[in-house]
């Protein structure tokens, strides 16, 4: 059996937790049109977080792959792993969601639109169509970033080639079409950071990652180095949101600063060690296990406890109870999700 890295560990669960702090933050401000002037800081401290968090998931599932050598099993075998992984528990976490959703709103998600655009849903991709489309579909859980997961998992055993024949080839040619769609021209009618062909980028690179340095250890000088460029990224944009001491970094630089802060981060952390019997280091593999689970329902328990509830006489005690409340939902939610999809996966 492999040795267990908990470094990918921790970099999931700083990344399901920021996802999670930042989308309860932004439907606070927008859905429930909130008025606590604490809000937007603390909503900018998880955004701050929330995009390199959403690139390391990425980074972390290129590197786990290669890890795990699923590049070398049978096509078959492999898509049928992926999909086993992927779409059971989303297809499971879509009925409880679609449920829910009619339970509090009264009316079926994607009543007012044509049935074939479940098709969409069925593939994964419905987010990402509908942000194209600007039509409501189906589309209630997983959002960019599953629709994203779906492309890179389909691309992997070509990736897997490439990177054994050609991988720096393959690195420039798709980090000049991310940058082509990024500073130059998006041909696509969705933001850039939303594409699934942008963002198969940093999936690449976490394959690139795993051949070019492996299980071999990270060196002490450069994982220090690393800490000190996450320490100086982070203190800088803390600065820059919350004093006039430096410029705030939007838009394009924002997500070259995400990527170098991800792959900091990647490389600071991947080789923190700690001993399994202690209570942190369960604590970590069990909010890493269950992750997947929480990205799938935690945006939609935000949604439907912001409709659900009116907020607008809350004070700060009540709008904390809530988050207490969305975060024990999110979390039978996913409990729920990961039990009926191990039953399913175990039957097939």
């Amino acid at each position: 059996m492999k040795k267990r890295i908990i470094g990918l560990d921790i970099l999931r669960d700083i990344g399901v937790i920021f996802i999670f702090l930042y989308h309860f933050c932004i439907e606070y401000l927008n859905l429930a049109q909130g008025t606590d002037p604490l809000m937007p800081s603390i909503n900018y401290f998880a955004n701050i977080w929330a995009r390199p968090a959403s690139l390391f998931l990425f980074i972390i599932s290129g590197y786990a792959l290669m890890y795990n050598r699923e590049n070398e099993l049978p096509l078959k075998e492999y898509y049928i792993r992926r999909f086993k992984g992927l779409f059971i528990p989303f297809y499971i976490a879509y009925t409880i969601m679609f449920l829910a959703y009619f339970a509090v709103n009264n009316v079926a998600a994607g009543s007012t639109s044509s049935l074939y655009m479940l098709v969409f849903t069925i593939l994964g991709v419905d987010a990402m169509v509908q942000e194209m489309s600007g039509g409501l579909g189906f589309y209630l859980i997983g959002e960019w970033f599953m629709s994203c997961i779906v492309f890179c998992y389909i691309f992997f055993p070509l990736f897997a080639k490439a990177v054994k024949k050609a991988k720096y080839v393959l690195l420039v040619v798709l980090a000049l079409w991310s940058g082509f769609m990024l500073f130059i021209f998006n041909p696509f009618d969705m933001q850039v950071e939303h594409n699934p062909l942008f963002v198969l980028l940093y999936f690449y690179i976490g394959m690139v990652l795993y051949e070019v340095i492996g299980q071999k250890a990270v060196s002490k000088n450069i994982r220090i180095i690393c800490t000190v460029v996450s320490v100086v990224i982070f203190v800088y944009l803390l600065l820059a949101g919350y004093t006039a001491v430096f410029p705030v970094v939007l838009n394009q630089p924002f997500e070259i600063v995400c990527v170098i802060w991800s792959l900091a981060m990647f490389l600071a952390i991947r080789d923190v060690d700690i001993n399994p019997e202690k209570r942190i280091y369960k604590v970590i593999t069990y909010i890493s296990a269950i992750s997947w689970n929480i990205i799938l329902v935690h945006h939609m328990i935000i949604i439907l406890l912001f409709k659900h509830y009116d907020i607008s006489l809350y004070s700060r005690r009540e709008t904390f109870t809530l988050l207490l409340l969305a975060m024990a939902l999110t979390w039978v939610g996913a409990i729920v999700v990961k039990s009926l999809s191990s039953k399913v996966k175990n039957k097939n």
